[in-house]
């Protein structure tokens, strides 16, 4: 659901190619997405974690890793979950294709309209209970935690939700996150981890860092529980 006080359009102007390309991609590749997900198998770990966070707080951020991004967002369709994108055509791409998953994201990136991006995810800290974050994007490095999860956890006083998936069969992208595609019938695991809390009252620099790499931390030991098995 989107709310009438956040912004999720980009002030980019886009080519008439571009322009196209955003008509017609996002329905064919969700369909497509759809139809192949829809053989895959899901098994859930950690659910008691999930059910802690979103009933013992008013907000949660979840945080996972850019390569598991596609499986992810489909177990967690229609979900209202809010994310991010940055202001580019990728990012305008990647919002249209949120959108008909039921995710919404808002626009901004730490490289490219940071600000305007922080002040739209505290203002939607407020309005929606669930905010979905990958830690290592939009460029990497792969599986470290970037410094704005725990700096957002911090002043908004919500939790961290690592959340890991597992794909026994997938294409791999030949990019610096090495995004997973999973290959029809793959088994899919999807885990949660125990809610992080941020420190209490205000963190300093040296408490947001301890933070950002306890959650570094949790999502990969929750990866290496669930992966090769």
């Amino acid at each position: 659901m989107r709310h009438p006080d956040l912004d999720y359009s980009t002030p980019k102007v886009f080519s008439l190619k571009q322009k196209l390309i955003l008509l017609f991609l996002p329905p064919i590749v969700i369909a497509f997405l759809r139809l192949l997900l829809s053989t895959c198998r899901f098994e859930v770990r950690g659910r008691e974690h999930w059910d802690r966070a979103c009933n013992d707080y008013p907000n949660l951020w979840m945080g996972i890793w850019h390569e598991t991004l596609i499986a992810s967002a489909y177990f967690h369709r229609r979900s209202g979950f809010h994310s991010l994108t940055s202001y580019s055509f990728d990012g305008e791409l990647a919002a249209r294709f949120a959108h008909r998953l039921g995710i919404e994201a808002l626009r901004g990136s730490t490289s490219s309209g940071g600000a305007a991006a922080l002040i739209q995810l505290l203002k939607a800290a407020k309005k929606t209970k669930l905010l979905g974050f990958t830690l290592d994007g939009p460029r990497g490095p792969r599986r470290e935690a970037k410094p704005g999860i725990a700096l957002l956890s911090a002043m908004t006083h919500a939790p961290v939700l690592p959340q890991a998936t597992a794909i026994d069969r997938a294409w791999r992208m030949r990019s610096w996150d090495r995004l997973a595609i999973p290959k029809p019938f793959a088994r899919i695991v999807i885990a949660y981890g125990e809610p992080i809390l941020p420190p209490p009252g205000k963190a300093t620099e040296e408490a947001r860092e301890a933070l950002r790499a306890e959650i570094e931390r949790s999502l990969n030991a929750l990866h290496r529980e669930i992966e090769g098995q």
